[in-house]
């Protein structure tokens, strides 16, 4: 570390007493932030409902439209992700998110007026770019607007914004394309001739205009917790802190990664899926799945950000680990009997139990990486955690699943198979590791004494 001025260590010390926000402001930040990370999955899960119409119109393999879905956002949303976290530690944290909001609002769009599957393909690469100024600044900002006992919860409510926008894809993203694929094709002034779901597109991009206004009435928080009066660290001086607490840190990343391939397989999947094997409609099904996802998935995590908070009250070490190797523990029964059961409702009911048990690590996650890093290396950790979990969840974990349909089972019609397979493995995988990592995790926190 650089040897601190007068200058810098007098504004560091100014920093440092400065107050929290109020309770009802941060909350007001976190609730903004909430909806921006709603819209965000509003607007990468819609193309979950569109596979097959979109399969037919641009000619394309299941696989083919699992790159669609998967590689194309993720590529440079996870590509992206580091240099704007890197950017997230040094920068207006509020302004990057506002112009993150606009740019994938406008890119999903883009996707509304695609013609042909590389249009989409390079509009969904645009989606991923935008969404990736959101997470690390949003982790970082809500950090330092709540003092550590308090950030479980807060930091569980923004990352329910998932499931929210997962379920409120598949709510009104089913009833929408339902609508939309009985209208046939419209012709509409300056867009010319726009195909049903398009038109879909079109209609989720509109609230990111409003989230833009919202997010502009936040005010960049006070950075909090730094290792250094001067408040920023290079990329070097990040990577050897983790190299330093590599095991801690492969661990707390690598596990949830492998718990999201069931997440977003599911979320992928389910609409093919209970169109294929239960001859449901869109609306039929995303009603019941949105539900579960919106109800139960938001309700998992939340409850995951409560109890953490209580465990830690006991003075339990290891407390974010212990309660995600519980829950992903009670989880797994439910991934392993996709492949037994053959009824809708059946499905449904291990679909429920999945989501609400599985979501209590989604915001336990970032908690737990933010209380083993520094302030000024919080936005490059997230950003590097979003690019490994995305890179393994969403882009080769649909890959995975989609190849293990086409190419072992050989029928579209055993996807649930396959969800059921690749993430029993992953799951199983990620709890181990957990168990693993706890005590190289209890020696960082000792050692660093950030919470």
């Amino acid at each position: 570390m650089n040897k601190p001025s007068n200058a810098t260590r007098g504004s560091a010390n100014v920093a440092a007493e400065i107050p929290y926000p109020a309770s009802g402001y941060a909350w007001y930040v976190v609730i903004i932030l909430y909806l921006a990370y709603t819209l965000s999955f509003v607007d990468r899960q819609i193309i979950a409902f569109l596979i097959d119409p979109i399969k037919q119109d641009f000619q394309i393999t299941e696989v083919q439209f699992s790159l669609l879905h998967g590689l194309a956002f993720t590529l440079f949303y996870t590509i992206m992700g580091i240099p704007l976290g890197w950017l997230a530690d040094r920068a207006n944290r509020r302004n990057m998110m506002a112009i993150g909001v606009g740019a994938w609002s406008l890119m999903t769009g883009m996707c509304g007026v695609a013609n042909n599957y590389w249009q989409l393909f390079l509009a969904r690469i645009g989606v991923g770019v935008g969404e990736a100024a959101l997470g690390p600044a949003a982790y970082s900002t809500i950090s330092d607007s709540f003092p550590p006992a308090k950030r479980g919860l807060p930091t569980s409510v923004y990352s329910a914004g998932v499931l929210c926008g997962a379920g409120l894809a598949n709510i009104f993203g089913g009833l929408v394309v339902q609508y939309a694929m009985t209208t046939g094709p419209q012709t509409y002034p300056v867009l010319g001739e726009i195909q049903p779901w398009q038109l879909a597109f079109l209609l989720v991009s509109l609230p990111g205009i409003l989230i833009v206004f919202m997010m502009l009435s936040v005010k960049e928080a006070v950075r909090r917790e730094k290792a250094t009066v001067e408040g920023t660290v290079s990329l070097a001086e990040t990577f050897r802190h983790i190299r330093r607490y590599w095991v801690a840190y492969a661990t707390l990343i690598l596990a949830p990664s492998g718990f999201a391939m069931t997440n977003y397989g599911l979320m992928t999947w389910v609409p093919a899926l209970f169109e294929r094997n239960f001859e449901w409609n869109r609306a039929q099904v995303g009603l019941p799945f949105g539900s579960i996802i919106l109800f139960l998935g938001t309700a998992g995590l939340v409850c995951g950000g409560y109890l953490v908070q209580k465990v830690m009250q006991r003075g339990v070490t290891a407390a974010y680990s212990k309660v995600m190797i519980a829950t992903q523990l009670i989880t797994l029964p439910g991934v392993v009997l996709l492949v037994a059961v053959h009824s809708p409702y059946w499905t449904l009911g291990c679909i429920a139990h999945i989501f609400f048990f599985m979501s209590f690590h989604v915001g336990l996650a970032p908690a737990a990486l933010h209380s083993i890093t520094p302030n000024e290396m919080r936005g490059q950790i997230i950003a590097l955690y979003f690019f490994i979990l995305n890179l393994i969840a969403l882009a080769l974990g649909s890959y995975i699943i989609a190849s293990v349909t086409q190419y072992h089972f050989q029928d579209t019609a055993a996807v649930g198979k396959s969800v059921a397979l690749v993430g029993s493995t992953a799951h199983a995988f990620g709890i181990i590791l957990l168990i693993v990592g706890m005590k190289a995790y209890n020696r960082v926190v000792a050692e660093l004494k950030l919470k």
